[in-house]
């Protein structure tokens, strides 16, 4: 009866999930209170911005699908297969989280300098490497493969998303119907129906992806790129002027304190969330043991791992349906149903009641439902965070800000593998390793509320984060002001 529960609740969830997203532009349309749209005349920027959406989650999906093949079953290959003990099992996980954390203080700089899509496509090489090193018993060699997969890690989270951003800012698709926060929805519905579906060669998946990029990308990059131009000594200074004033933007989109405040945001939720995957087995399992005493049993780990990933693609969801604007389209002085910061706090402050719940609940079902609700706002969270990223940062420096700004969140795994490292005595612990999450969680979202305010509405029909601080200097001015007098006379 007890195993039941996982059984039942993935079978409720998988219909419910392909009824919500085979119905999405029905439910949107429905809650926006619209009716079917009529027929148009063929927009180009319409057509533009759907085949740009399609050309960026096809390589995307491949490239979390490869990830998605390695790191579930990483821990079990090293500890079942190749007979690792705990503590080398630690210090390969740490290898690659001290290597992410290096590398992030240099990856995002090269990623602005050398372009965005160079570095993706060095992602597929990297990754692949990484791969193939989990081949060899050797510990050297897993070693380095763990090193490269923390490179690889880092370029993951700081390339691709620094991509689409600034090539959506480029091609000017803000004045189209694709807005930067339903791309992030989608991106997170994609990556968890691929969690659920991930099957097939991990160097296979990085090739295609690989090869999907050199064909249908476009190179961007934070700085201009010059070589292999012939310039003449006017040339040059406007360049090393134009150079300048983008090294001016990226050190202030470093040293602005909505980027920091972020940085502390996603620490906070992510590493609670590297947490939660930690414990939730043993969580769970100690829970079923005092339910069922006379029973030897264990859970099914893989079914409940795909119920959090179906319901988290709930979340995304529900995050595409209520950040939209009302009206269906991005112009106008139509408000949002709710902003996306406003979905970020909720997103927090329901996940630290959750890991409340989950700290003194004793009931198999009472735990597993607040596990449940928790990925819920896991869904909500992932592309609330990626569009205040993209708000935030300034296209010139966004995949160095980025890149920057995960080194906490690398420190802060770093140091919970340690103290989670070398005691059996587990189970006594996740109560108060669950009271730290929430408290985390609760102070992330403290600092939500004070630092990252929502501004007035653009002409665009976003609902844009100020660029502004409290002393009212904007911190962002753009580089063109800078190089016209006449402009700058009309950007303060």
């Amino acid at each position: 009866m007890g195993l039941d529960i996982y059984w039942i609740g993935l079978l409720v969830l998988v219909p419910v999930v392909a009824a919500a997203v085979a119905g999405h532009e029905t439910i949107l349309s429905s809650l926006r209170g619209t009716a079917a749209p009529e027929k148009r005349e063929a927009d180009p920027l319409e057509d533009e911005a759907r085949e740009f959406r399609r050309t960026f989650l096809r390589v995307y999906l491949l490239v979390i699908g490869s990830e998605w093949l390695q790191n579930p079953f990483m821990y079990s290959l090293f500890r079942t297969e190749k007979t690792l003990d705990e503590a080398t099992v630690a210090a390969l996980y740490s290898s690659t989280y001290v290597a992410a954390a290096v590398s992030a203080l240099f990856v995002g700089y090269l990623t602005d300098r050398f372009g965005r899509r160079r570095a993706c496509l060095v992602f597929c090489g990297i990754h692949s490497l990484a791969a193939v090193s989990v081949c060899f018993d050797q510990l050297p060699i897993l070693i380095l493969g763990r090193v490269l997969g923390g490179v690889a890690l880092t370029l993951l989270w700081t390339a691709f998303e620094s991509w689409l951003v600034a090539e959506y800012n480029e091609r000017g698709f803000a004045r189209s119907s694709l807005s930067l926060s339903s791309l992030f929805g989608s991106m997170t519905t994609s990556k968890c129906i691929t969690a659920i579906f991930a099957g097939g060669e991990l160097s296979a998946l990085d090739l295609c992806a690989a090869i999907l990029m050199v064909q249908t990308w476009s190179e961007n990059w934070g700085f201009s790129p010059t070589v292999g131009t012939t310039m003449t000594n006017d040339d040059n200074t406007v360049i090393e002027t134009q150079e300048q004033l983008l090294l001016s933007q990226a050190a202030g989109s470093i040293w602005d304190l909505r980027v920091w405040a972020m940085s502390f945001v996603t620490c906070c939720f992510d590493g609670t969330i590297f947490l939660f995957m930690f414990f939730w087995p043993e969580t769970l399992q100690d829970a079923h043991d005092r339910g069922h005493p006379n029973e030897d049993g264990t859970i099914p780990h893989g079914v409940i791992f795909a119920s959090f990933m179906a319901i988290m693609v709930l979340g995304a969801l529900s995050y595409n349906l209520v950040a939209v604007d009302q009206s269906g389209s991005h112009e106008g002085s139509r408000k949002y149903t709710l902003t996306p910061t406003q979905l970020l706090m909720g997103a927090l402050v329901i996940s630290a009641v959750c890991f409340m719940a989950a700290a003194f609940v004793r009931e198999e079902v009472g735990l597993l439902t607040s596990f449940l609700l928790l990925e819920v706002c896991n869904g909500i969270y992932v592309p609330s965070v990626a569009y205040h990223r993209g708000t935030i940062v300034t296209d010139e420096a966004r995949a160095r800000v980025y890149s920057l700004m995960n080194i906490p969140l690398f420190v802060f795994v770093i140091i919970a593998l340690q103290t989670t490292n070398g005691n059996d005595d587990t189970g006594g612990r996740w109560q108060s390793v669950f009271l730290v999450c929430a408290v985390l969680l609760l102070l992330a979202a403290l600092v939500t509320s004070l630092h990252l305010h929502i501004g007035e509405r653009s002409p665009k029909g976003f609902v844009e984060i100020p660029s502004r601080d409290s002393a009212g200097i904007d911190r962002f001015p753009s580089v063109n002001a800078e190089l016209d007098p006449a402009v700058s006379e009309d950007v303060v």
